[in-house]
């Protein structure tokens, strides 16, 4: 019990707690905006609850994640606030737990790059940049549909739309090859792979919701996925599960390699102050020894 007491303490130290609410507006302010003012086809509402996680451990993630969505969803005016976003506080809760866990197993943290880690590299950027491509095409196939079931009321147009979502993924692009390919930092490749489990955990805690809840229209730009499937003539839940399976997994490589490049970013004696902050800022060189990232 003491032990148990001790892991929790550890993870909700001062520090955890100033950094817990600026996580929390990073997931609301960024959130509102692709999903409720570009309406683009994914969310990027994850990046304060899986930096906290990494850094601090899976209950604060956890809790970071599951206040985010409690605060905008229901206490939050309109047009930030989005009641449907709270049901999903359950997801954000699985969000942070799994990036606690990422940070305990230190995937987060940057290593230098062997023949073997660019072609592991190369690959993970084929793979995002196909699920990019593939969900672009069924997202934006169909002007009406998107006006119908995205836009509402809304004055973004799907031509605006398809803008902001590929200058995200250009500069995403260009961020990974930097800090891959220019810089050989191939723990982008780690937070990346932790993205894509992540993506698919909070797929499938996430299609029940949407389905039995909103019936799959949520007022977010991921509802034309839902609508393309529908018209290809998938059941509610087999559409809202396929939307999650392309937007999810790609969000969260997008929001996972977001915090990795963030982190490396910090002093490194900053990063290391946190609960897991030093297995954020070490890296593995050729000898197997750990030392100081860069050094």
């Amino acid at each position: 019990m003491d032990l148990l007491k001790r892991w929790v303490a550890r993870q909700f130290t001062t520090r955890v707690i100033v950094l817990m609410p600026v996580g929390i507006a990073i997931n609301i302010v960024l959130g509102s905006t692709v999903q409720q003012a570009l309406k683009l086809p994914i969310y990027l509402d994850s990046i304060g609850t899986i930096l906290v996680g990494v850094l601090a451990g899976p209950l604060a993630g956890a809790l970071t994640g599951i206040l985010a969505n409690l605060i905008w969803g229901y206490l939050l005016p309109a047009p930030i606030g989005v009641s449907t976003i709270g049901p999903f506080a359950i997801t954000a809760g699985v969000i942070g737990l799994l990036a606690g866990l990422w940070g305990q197993l230190g995937l987060f943290r940057p290593r230098r790059s062997g023949a073997i880690n660019i072609i592991g590299a190369a690959v993970a950027v084929v793979l995002v940049g196909a699920l990019a491509v593939y969900t672009y095409a069924r997202a934006y196939a169909s002007p009406e549909a998107f006006n119908s079931n995205v836009s509402g009321n809304s004055a973004i147009t799907i031509d605006q739309s398809k803008v902001f979502f590929l200058a995200v993924m250009l500069v995403y692009v260009l961020l990974v090859a930097w800090a891959i390919f220019l810089r050989r930092n191939v723990g982008a490749v780690y937070a990346i792979g932790a993205g894509l489990v992540t993506g698919i955990a909070a797929a499938v805690v996430s299609a029940p919701i949407a389905a039995v809840v909103y019936g799959g229209v949520t007022g977010s730009g991921t509802d034309a996925l839902v609508a393309a499937f529908r018209s290809g003539g998938d059941s509610l839940y087999q559409a809202t599960l396929k939307q999650g399976l392309l937007s999810d997994p790609l969000d969260k490589m997008i929001t996972s390699f977001v915090v990795f490049f963030i982190i490396g970013s910090l002093s490194r004696r900053f990063v290391a102050r946190f609960p897991n902050g030093e297995k954020a800022v070490l890296s593995e060189p050729e000898d197997g020894a750990p030392t100081a990232s860069g050094s």
